[in-house]
């Protein structure tokens, strides 16, 4: 394990002094001494700024080096910090070096590891370096040819791009050699072998080349990949169809494993998946998992042109792939949904997670910008700014210059820089260039951190039939930044009037109107426009569809609410009108209760629950919209909502609130759990899985305002339930809301789930976000319990994310309790898992950088555990960084 603490500057880099034309990699592959041979074509650049050959290795034995064929003399090389550093490379030269590694000690899951008993690797960012001496940096494109000799087991032997030959060796051991055509960096090899099943199929590109088409599991689990074969092959043909973009190999893969940091890698040709975004059938996925799996398996895909054919040039650019393929992603999800409404939910998620995970992060000691200056752990930065806001800002040209413009622009940043490495300015120079527009102010957007604010005043003029817009943006200065400038801000905006219907939008001096949405384009600190022939009085919708990353300021009556959420022909912003008011409601509910800690007394307002009933029961409106928009904000959220973060108030008003609404509206929930009900087998389907999300919605209120029938209900959907979506979404229910009945389903669940990891995963998530109940042992005594639990593994990224991640994140005053014991178990669990893991250390050490926003009782706690942290010796890089950045952030 590295505990380096050098600082990386975007300022500094330089081009590399040689390339690497050609490597050919032979895997010797034995569990725990596995020989790799790396053969090199190394050329000296032109104008390079020195002859030596500059390589990174890390966990490395080394046996052997040669140069031009003749064993090396130690003169010709030197050993110094984990660099391998030739002297006076000077012509193109042949470098062969083999090494020694332990796949089986390998519990970073970086580089080349087991998992059960399979060789998998993983190697963006820097795992590549675990395997063999290399340059470790992106910039270093070469074509690689990989030849893996395993034991006779091993029954699969894969790598990038396409199968040369494979055969048996005289020693009866297996062997396999792939050749990628296409020039990638170290980040994108991939190798798998060991014992898998194959789901094939076959698939008719629009180059009239047939690929093949084949995901990988472990044995068991082939018939759960039907579902991910299909997302795949929508994946590339909504590609051709949106992008001109063909898949460019005779196969593509997927490699299922459980044993993952992240979600998935999209190694070119050769995808390897965290199984939680492959796997699916009616007993193991719920239609959130479904929609997930979609999701990803079209985000790996699409890394294939925007990240493996066009790379980064550097890390700094790590938004350029991924900002770039989240937003096609997102786009792909969205088409793949059926009614308008449906598809804006997709949005309404996207933006809600946006705001509940990246907004604390742009304010808080990680804050960066897309594009960051600077890093001391490059692992560190595979964060909410890079991929989702990285997103909105790629959707901000889609925004400005239309779907068929973004199209052109993304056209000739892949014909320019196709098998290369580019920057973030090379894309928006490309997308400038393609639309014939001056995005120098854009570029801002890549350097400047912080969540902008958008302040907006409106003014009508009944009697010269004006409606006038000022804006005022403006961005906090961060620590060691300077002052922000103003940043190109696209504002999509609507009016009603007050019969609740869009109007024609003409500004002053404009011959005729330009439809009923348009884009106002802010660069200036402020800026005003007007509107004309308004002659009834109006109502601006703003930052329709989320156009911009940016928090908008507009006084809004609660009236005006109302009107919004009823009438914006925008359903996006009829969404965040209604979210709004839930806030309003809710805060309500929080002031009752630090007055008088009984809220009993207290009702949602009635204009409020008139428009929840009116929604809940509008047909015209699909049930995964209705499921969506009802949902009470997160307490997240919440949190966001208020200058001092109080999770046992916000708590109690949430609880609060549900009931309340639970039993005003048990009619039309008990009529919407009855007519969602979906009969017959299990099927997933957008429609359908809204039915059920409004379902289960219906019924949380229910079991809020303690309706008996509810519960009934509730118990039926758990044991008689034929698909995971009903027994989870039941069990979730039971769990969260401290039902008797709990205990007993979790009983069951963990003697029906305990032998599918996906399942014991969901298990352990519903106990993580419980609710005490009085009387019984806290939450945070019945997480350490399961923690002891055969069927959970400390050293299983999954079962950590699940169980421990979700508590620390969303645990709410479960987590943050008064006696410190929360923190104390974070405390424990960061450490443990940092001596072997410190990816997932870091990430679950993020978890409290935001410890000066809470009540002070538990920010001083959260301080004392970040300091006691901070002060053990032999800590990782990544988690140094996180907690020493969130101790020491200025205030």
């Amino acid at each position: 394990m590295s505990n380096r603490q050098t600082v990386v500057y975007r300022k500094d880099y330089k081009a590399p002094n040689h390339d690497v034309e050609t490597i050919n990699l032979v895997f010797d592959l034995i569990p725990d001494r596995t020989i790799v041979t790396s053969t090199m074509h190394v050329v000296p650049r032109e104008g390079r700024e020195s002859d030596e050959f500059e390589l990174n290795g890390e966990s490395l034995q080394l046996v052997s080096i040669k140069i031009n064929g003749q064993p090396s003399l130690t003169n010709q090389y030197a050993m110094n910090a984990g660099k391998l550093i030739f002297h006076s490379i000077k012509e193109p030269t042949d470098i062969e070096i083999v090494t020694r590694i332990n796949p089986k000690a390998n519990l970073e899951l970086s580089g080349l590891y087991l998992s059960n008993n399979n060789f998998i690797t993983q190697c963006e960012a820097e795992g590549f370096r675990r395997i063999t001496y290399f340059p470790n940096r992106p910039d270093v494109l070469a074509k690689y040819t990989v030849t893996l000799h395993a034991p006779k087991e091993c029954k699969v032997l894969l790598s990038n791009g396409n199968l040369v030959d494979q055969g048996v060796l005289p020693d009866g051991r297996k062997y396999a050699i792939w050749h990628d055509p296409f020039p990638k960096p170290s980040y994108l090899f991939a190798l798998v072998a060991g014992n898998f099943t194959v789901n094939e199929d076959k698939i008719e590109l629009n180059n009239d080349k047939t690929a093949l088409l084949q995901i990988y599991t472990e044995p068991g689990n082939e018939n759960k990949t039907v579902h991910a074969m299909d997302c795949l092959k929508k994946a590339i043909r909504w590609d051709e169809v949106r992008y001109g973009l063909t898949l460019d190999l005779e196969r593509f893969m997927i490699v299922a494993t459980n044993d993952f940091n992240m979600g998935a890698m999209e190694n070119k040709g050769l995808n390897i998946f965290n199984a939680k975004y492959v796997l699916a059938d009616d007993g193991v996925a719920t239609d959130s998992d479904y929609a997930a799996i979609e999701s990803v398996i079209g985000h790996e895909y699409f890394h294939n042109w925007t990240g493996d054919r066009v790379t980064c040039r550097d890390w700094f650019q790590l938004s350029l792939k991924e900002g770039l393929t989240v937003f096609r992603e997102q786009e792909f999800a969205s088409d793949m949904l059926g009614s308008e409404s449906a598809k804006v939910v997709k949005r309404i998620k996207d933006v809600r997670a946006l705001r509940t995970a990246q907004f604390p992060e742009d304010s808080g000691p990680m804050a960066h910008p897309i594009r960051p200056d600077s890093y001391s752990e490059i692992n560190n930065f595979y964060t909410m700014t890079v991929y989702e806001k990285g997103a909105e800002v790629v959707r901000m040209y889609q925004t400005m210059f239309g779907k068929e413009g973004f199209k052109k622009g993304l056209a000739e940043y892949l014909r320019r820089y196709d098998g290369s490495a580019a920057t973030c300015d090379d894309f928006r120079t490309a997308m400038a260039e393609a639309n014939d527009a001056d995005l120098s102010q854009f570029a801002l957007w890549y350097s400047q951190a912080g969540t902008p604010r958008v302040s907006v005043k409106t003014q009508w003029d009944e009697s010269k039939k004006t409606f006038t817009i000022t804006t005022r943006q403006s961005n906090r200065t961060l620590p060691g930044q300077p002052k922000p400038q103003p940043l190109m801000i696209p504002l999509a905006v609507g009016v009603l009037n007050d019969k609740g219907e869009d109007i024609p939008l003409q500004l002053e001096g404009e011959p005729l109107p330009v439809g009923t949405t348009r884009v106002l384009l802010l660069n200036q600190d402020v800026q005003t426009w007007t509107l004309v022939n308004v002659d009834r009085r109006p109502l601006l919708s703003l930052g329709r569809g989320f156009s911009a990353p940016v928090i908008c300021d507009m006084d809004l009556t609660r009236d005006q609410l109302v009107f919004l959420a009823k009438n914006d022909s925008d359903l996006f912003n009829r969404a965040e009108a209604f979210e709004k008011l839930s806030i309003l409601a809710i805060d309500a509910f929080i002031q009752e209760l630090r007055k008088t800690q009984n809220a009993n007394s207290l009702s949602p307002m009635e204009a409020y629950l008139a428009t929840f009933e009116e929604i809940l029961n509008d047909e015209r409106l699909s049930p995964a919209y209705r499921a969506e928009i009802l949902k009470l904000p997160s307490e997240q959220a919440i949190y966001e909502s208020q200058i001092i973060i109080e999770p046992a108030l916000i708590r109690a008003a949430c609880q609060a609130m549900q009931k309340k609404i639970g039993q005003r509206l048990k009619t039309s929930f008990e009529d919407k759990v009855k007519t969602c009900t979906t009969e017959g087998i299990y099927k997933y389907d957008p429609d359908l899985a809204g039915k059920r999300a409004l379902k289960f919605l219906s019924l949380s209120y229910l079991v809020a305002s303690g309706n008996p029938k509810g519960v009934q209900q509730t118990r039926n959907f758990f044991e008689k339930g034929n698909n995971i979506t009903d027994k989870l979404g039941a069990l979730s229910i039971a769990v969260h809301s401290g039902l008797p009945i709990r205990q007993e389903m979790l009983n069951k669940s963990s003697i029906a789930w305990a032998t599918e990891p996906l399942l014991i995963n969901k298990w352990l998530e519903v106990q993580a976000l419980a609710t005490s109940v009085h009387g019984e042992m806290p939450v945070v005594n019945k997480i350490r319990s399961l923690m002891m639990d055969p069927l959970f593994s400390i050293k299983n990224p999954n079962n950590v994310y699940s169980l421990l991640r979700t508590f620390f994140a969303k645990g709410g005053p479960e987590f943050h309790t008064l006696d410190g014991s929360g923190y104390q178990l974070w405390i424990e669990t960061v450490l443990n898992i940092d001596s072997f893991n410190p990816q997932v250390s870091a990430r679950l050490a993020r978890t409290l950088e935001n410890w000066r926003r809470y009540e002070p009782r538990l920010s001083s706690m959260m301080y004392k555990a970040l300091r006691y942290v901070s002060q053990q010796k032999n800590l990782s890089a990544d988690l140094r960084e996180i907690v020493d950045k969130a101790i020491n952030e200025p205030i």
